[in-house]
């Protein structure tokens, strides 16, 4: 979008919001019967509270329609799959790697089985990192560069969301049925010659991991998953419940529509 571009779509938006709000237009943009639609929204107090469609030509309240359909889902998900994948990328490959490199000499099973469950937590992280990095490299080097959304950006961004959810919930999943086994694995790298080499991040993760069971639960619950044993079953089941789920999302935010009428 070029700085023209930019000035008059702000001039339309700024002409339908209140005073005490902000706006803001995305760059990437919806065609639509040869129109390009981008998706502007009004904010208060750093919350969106309406959003509208323009285009540099004159709008159409159909073709808006048709072009929301594809934006508002597309930065929706875009916005979570960064703001949760922040997180998971601040976590330092030695949180795991340090505790996992200490041989277990224990005769107890759950130390055993607590360190297994710990390097599948590894692995899970692994995935999740590269992930949110393929993503993100796609997104910036690519979307943002072209600007023009396709169907294939939507549906990439309808599999990373929907895989995003699946590693969360088999994260918290480890977590809660293999707590005390974590737990156990812990406690005994304490009992090691190499538990003072580790550092103090590595101690306080390892050691933490286990914490708050019961927020644990919740956000587990909150995922909303469809459980099958069979991953790749499993993927293809909460796929095609995000997109119907997506789907009266998105129409039940189009009565905050508020340009075009």
């Amino acid at each position: 979008m070029t700085d023209q571009t930019t000035q008059l779509l702000l001039k339309k938006v700024k002409k339908q919001k209140k005073w005490t709000e902000g706006v803001f237009v995305n760059p990437v943009y919806w065609m639509v019967n040869g129109k390009p639609y981008y998706m502007a929204g009004f904010t208060k107090n750093n919350q969106s509270v309406a959003t509208a469609y323009v285009t540099p030509g004159e709008e159409n309240r159909e073709e808006a329609l048709e072009a929301q359909r594809h934006l508002a889902l597309f930065g929706d998900l875009s916005i979570n799959i960064f703001d949760i994948g922040t997180d998971y990328l601040k976590i330092n490959a030695a949180y795991f790697t340090k505790p996992l490199s200490i041989s277990v000499s224990a005769a107890d099973p759950a130390v055993h089985e607590g360190r297994d469950a710990f390097a599948e937590l590894w692995k899970i992280q692994q995935n999740l990192s590269s992930l949110i990095k393929d993503y993100k490299n796609y997104y910036e080097n690519d979307v943002l560069i072209r600007k023009e959304l396709t169907e294939e950006d939507v549906q990439k961004t309808l599999e990373t969301a929907n895989l995003l959810t699946l590693y969360q919930y088999l994260n918290l999943k480890i977590l809660l049925e293999k707590n005390a086994e974590i737990q156990a694995f812990a406690s005994f790298l304490k009992t090691t010659d190499s538990w003072n080499g580790l550092g103090q991040e590595p101690q306080k993760f390892v050691q933490g991991i286990t914490g708050n069971t019961e927020k644990m639960q919740k956000n587990l619950s909150n995922l909303n998953v469809v459980p099958d044993a069979d991953f790749e079953k499993m993927k293809k089941l909460n796929f095609d419940k995000m997109v119907a789920d997506n789907q009266k999302i998105i129409e039940n935010q189009r009565q905050h529509i508020r340009y075009p009428q």
